[in-house]
């Protein structure tokens, strides 16, 4: 069984437009039109209603929504309650991530499987185009061939708006390949089948979730005993858990540092210790200044001169860092009197890192050269 269209072909999407229009108000018919891509305001030019589907996507959006809200609220509330963190368990805003990609999920294949069983679309479906450049740069016009009786009145009218070619088809009816369509059908209908018998089956069998499956090859990783890191061991050495480092060992980011703190150390960390930083490294300058400013202002002063605020409140006046004898002193000793301290210093081991207390010796040298510039000689106090 077959019927009679109109095919009209267009090289451009504003001639597809117009003879829509046009056909639609001579009377005619517009079964559908075929695009390459997506035509801006052939809907309205074809009188097709607003999509129904925004409400579907709206409404599976939705679901998906408020069933992400209640399976994360009932999970970590109801059936397995974990403090993590003494936050509540019902922290919604917790939930909001997995509710948003649920949600999206949800609308995503929601619509599209409603449009699929709307169109009739199935697997296995074949669809034969009325021109094969219609997937790519030609627009296809298909009228009812049922109520015209002169196809040159349609032709005269679709070739005015530009038509590259009109022609009368004999369409077959969606039953021409009926024998794929059978077959295809019956492949369908037996996974719908198979799918329900698993269902029914595992819904029949009433599987308990909270008795463990089948083990395979069971392995003692999966049933090991676990220990506490101080507990004691009737396997390990020693009988305890956690064992010592072993003789020699280094833990990351600590070097071995063999100075004691003794003066004859700190002379020999002068002799033997260089500071790793260029003097001429920008970042390494600033966070000098930086950490000197945290740290060391407070007592040497803004410029190095002893004279920081906690003098003025009975602290007394370190050596000043711009005197000439302490600028003969290395960069390796002065590394030591900020690792150990020194007479009224304390140590800063804790509190200035490695790396930045060799960048502090950058700032202590910058301010001793400009203290020997010529306009500055006159502001070095020596103590």
């Amino acid at each position: 069984m077959s019927r009679r269209v109109i095919v009209g072909a267009f090289d451009r999407e504003t001639d597809v437009i117009a003879a829509t229009q046009a056909a639609r108000d001579g009377g005619y018919i517009v079964e559908d039109v075929y695009t390459p891509y997506a035509v801006h305001g052939l809907d309205r030019a074809m009188g097709l209603k607003p999509s129904w589907l925004t409400w579907v996507c709206f409404a599976f959006g939705a679901f998906g929504l408020v069933f992400a809200v209640w399976l994360q609220f009932w999970t970590s509330t109801v059936a397995w309650p974990i403090n993590v963190g003494g936050r509540p368990w019902n922290s919604l805003p917790a939930f909001v991530p997995i509710a948003f990609e649920l949600m999206v999920l949800s609308a995503g294949v929601g619509t599209v499987l409603v449009f699929f069983v709307r169109r009739r679309l199935r697997p296995g479906k074949r669809c034969v185009p009325f021109d094969v450049r219609t997937t790519n740069d030609r627009f296809i016009l298909v009228l009812d061939g049922e109520g015209p009786s002169d196809l040159g009145d349609v032709r005269r009218l679709l070739e005015s708006c530009h038509a590259t070619a009109v022609d009368e088809r004999q369409v077959a009816a969606e039953t021409a390949h009926g024998g794929r369509a059978r077959a295809t059908g019956r492949l369908n209908l037996g996974l719908g089948v198979a799918l329900a018998a698993t269902l029914a089956g595992y819904w029949a069998l009433g599987v308990d979730p909270l008795r463990p499956n089948f083990e395979f090859m069971p392995s003692n990783m999966v049933h090991a005993v676990s220990a506490q890191a101080f507990a004691t061991s009737s396997v390990l050495p020693r009988g305890q858990t956690l064992q010592d480092p072993p003789p020699g060992s280094i833990a990351r980011g600590l070097l071995p540092w063999p100075y004691a703190a003794t003066p004859e150390d700190a002379a020999r960390a002068g002799v033997e210790l260089s500071n790793p930083f260029p003097p001429d490294d920008p970042a390494a300058v600033a966070r000098g200044a930086a950490v000197y400013a945290t740290f060391c202002q407070v007592c040497h002063g803004a410029g190095g001169l002893g004279d920081g605020p906690v003098t003025t409140r009975g602290v007394p006046p370190p050596v000043s860092l711009l005197a000439d004898h302490t600028r003969q002193i290395k960069d390796g000793q002065l590394f030591h009197i900020l690792t150990y301290g020194q007479k009224n210093m304390s140590s800063y081991t804790a509190q200035i890192p490695r790396e930045d207390r060799w960048k502090v010796i950058l700032h202590v040298r910058q301010l001793q050269q400009r203290a020997m510039s010529p306009t500055s000689q006159s502001q070095v106090q020596t103590r």
